[in-house]
């Protein structure tokens, strides 16, 4: 073998050698201190520093109008990009309604948590709300930390239905959804008349199929057709609060 040869194959089990040590030994330290990243989950217990939680003091935001009534709000964010509680807001009805899993607004946003944009806001698509005030609805998105992927879908809640909440199937970030009083549909990004129902509220009507519907007609439509944020409003601050007691800045 010439010297030549010898050099480059030092180098390459060289190489081999530092990418072994990096999967078995670095990966796993780093997973165990900030969760996720590499497909090892949250952040564990058995080893790292405890994650922080955190205290945002930020103005609310409209981020969707329905209309001069009905709303939904984005608190305690860090920035449009960076964590964040949406609210749909029923002043009318004086309501104010988490949008997502019920309770998981109640304790502080942690570093974790306000490493991702909201699951609300994840979702980028044109969304029709052309639903009377018995309605809540909004997408959302559920994030599988140990694989990498997320999925997103729509949640409603029928107030009609003594607050009965349903939940669609996966659909895309950025499809087209259409909310009414009584389904929700998606639409076919190249022919406009296809709809597909995924969510029926109220009947028994089938969901799951692409439906040729060239007559169906928005009654009344939402001020807005996206979810948007505004990124010039700012914290005033905020607090990293150390896992027992005490605050670290």
């Amino acid at each position: 073998m010439s010297r030549r040869k010898k050099i480059i194959l030092a180098i390459l089990i060289s190489l081999a050698v530092v990418m072994i040590v990096v999967w078995n030994f670095v990966l796993p330290m780093i997973a165990a201190t900030v969760g996720g990243s590499f497909g090892y989950g949250f952040p564990s217990g058995s080893g790292g520093r405890a994650i922080r939680s955190v205290e945002i003091d930020v103005d609310p935001q409209v981020v969707y109008r329905i209309d001069n009534h009905r709303f939904f709000t984005l608190e305690n964010y860090v920035s449009c990009h960076s964590g964040g509680l949406v609210y749909y807001n029923d002043t009318n009805k004086k309501i104010k309604i988490f949008a997502g899993l019920e309770g998981d607004d109640k304790n502080p946003q942690d570093e974790f948590s306000i490493s991702r944009q909201n699951d609300v806001l994840s979702f980028n698509g044109e969304f029709i709300y052309a639903a009377g005030d018995d309605l809540i609805s909004y997408p959302h998105r559920f994030v599988n930390y140990k694989y990498g992927n997320s999925e997103h879908y729509i949640v409603s809640e029928s107030l009609r239905e003594g607050a009965k909440s349903h939940k669609s199937e996966n659909i895309l970030p950025s499809d087209t959804v259409i909310v009414t009083n009584d389904a929700v549909y998606i639409q076919d990004r190249i022919h406009k008349e296809l709809l597909k129902r995924i969510i029926s509220i109220g009947s028994k009507d089938k969901v799951g199929k692409w439906i040729d519907n060239p007559d169906f007609k928005i009654e009344a439509q939402s001020i807005d057709e996206r979810f948007h944020c505004d990124d010039n409003i700012k914290p005033r601050s905020i607090r990293y609060l150390k896992a027992s007691s005490g605050v670290m800045k």
